[in-house]
């Protein structure tokens, strides 16, 4: 194995209004201040909004890359969080209609990046769209985000089986966000048993769970990072534990 692989991971919800970006982009933050070197990657390649949670305005972007206005290196932007960020581009058609193959490329360049970060965390958009399941596919984990929300369980299972019967890769690891640990429990033993019992297919694993924070929507909205303005909050706590299982995976 080669020592300089990053750890590419998609983070993916089924459905969306789980809060897929602001876990992302905290979990970077946390990663970050665990010593990791951390990319991250707005792969909302239609309606992308990482870089407006974070109040940055990059010079360029996935758009730029993708388009060979620029280079991946030249398209990154430091941020005053710990991490860099890749920004994708909202409302952009070229890159919500992205060809498979053009996709595909652009994830193997990310490979590339080994010598500079350990992790690349990629926010893909919610659902499952070929785009979504193909950087799932092609990560070496998709974090899967879901809720207590029995949408959002039924969301997450359509994505694992999607993702199944398309590429054949079963690479999902699930993390429970705005639940309670005896909620995360419940709702991951459902979906695991319907993973087992219609897919035949080993469960994914339950790895994280992140309560309800009264302080997280108060970050979002004043474009701050929870983790960096209440480090001592139950959510962070959460984000920690989890941040160590992210750092232990192999690429």
């Amino acid at each position: 194995m080669n020592v300089h692989t990053p750890n590419i991971i998609t983070v993916a919800s089924g459905k969306g209004g789980v809060g897929k970006t602001s876990f992302t982009l905290n979990m970077a933050h946390v990663l970050a201040t665990h010593g990791g070197k951390v990319l991250v990657v707005d792969g909302d390649t239609g309606l992308a909004n990482a870089d407006v949670q974070l109040n940055l305005t990059p010079k360029a972007s996935l758009a730029d890359v993708l388009a060979h206005r620029c280079t991946l290196a030249e398209a990154i932007t430091p941020t005053p969080h710990g991490f860099h960020l890749l920004a994708g581009s909202s409302g952009h058609m070229g890159l919500a209609t992205l060809a498979l193959p053009t996709l595909a490329g652009w994830m193997n360049e990310l490979h590339s990046l080994g010598e500079t970060y350990s992790t690349i965390l990629v926010d893909a958009a919610a659902g499952i769209s070929p785009t979504t399941l193909l950087m799932c596919a092609q990560s070496s984990r998709a974090l899967l985000l879901t809720t207590p929300d029995p949408a959002s369980l039924t969301d997450a299972y359509a994505l694992i089986k999607v993702l199944w019967q398309q590429h054949g890769v079963n690479n999902t690891q699930v993390v429970m966000n705005q639940a309670t640990a005896r909620e995360a429990a419940q709702v991951h033993t459902r979906l695991a048993k319907a993973v087992e019992g219609f897919l035949q297919l080993p469960p994914p694993p339950l790895v994280g769970q992140v309560p309800q924070c009264k302080y997280w929507s108060q970050a979002v909205r004043s474009h701050q990072l929870v983790a960096q303005v209440f480090p001592k909050s139950p959510g962070v706590e959460a984000l920690s534990s989890l941040a160590r299982h992210v750092m232990a995976l192999k690429p």
